[in-house]
């Protein structure tokens, strides 16, 4: 497992420190497409929580939907140029989690419905504590309030 895909669990060194956001895929696609509405603001927030020492993470879900929808909004050539250069250290959901996940989809009492990679982003963040999330779609956010 290379740098990029260190594991983040408990007992492991690369468990998340005090200082932890997790990264959503809105706040990904907002960075890397200069195009979209909130591109300003999410460039100001990554490097403010940078300059105040977060340690940033998500999970394979989350890698693989920034994948699509960067191959979708701005193309293949960026998608695969994003997902070979990011840094963010990545948590391979487990069993559990996905099982977890699932029962939120399931129960979900949200009009708009709770997607899977956002059930298994907020089982993750539970799950390690993770209050902060750096996301710009306001359902995501509403989900972690």
């Amino acid at each position: 497992m290379d740098e990029q895909e260190m594991a983040v669990a408990p007992g492991n060194d690369a468990a998340p420190p005090d200082l932890v956001a997790f990264v959503d895929s809105s706040a990904i696609v907002a960075m890397v497409d200069a195009n979209d509405n909130t591109h300003g603001a999410a460039v100001s927030a990554y490097a403010e929580l940078l300059q105040q020492g977060y340690k940033l993470f998500t999970t394979n879900h989350v890698i693989a939907e920034t994948v699509d929808l960067l191959d979708a909004g701005v193309g293949p050539d960026v998608a695969r140029r994003w997902l070979r250069d990011h840094r963010l250290s990545i948590y391979h959901a487990d069993e559990q989690d996905e099982r977890r996940a699932r029962a939120l989809v399931i129960s979900s009492r949200n009009p708009r419905g709770l997607s899977y990679v956002d059930a298994v982003s907020l089982v993750v963040m539970e799950k390690f504590g993770v209050a902060d999330a750096f996301a710009v779609d306001p359902h995501f956010l509403n989900e972690t309030a």
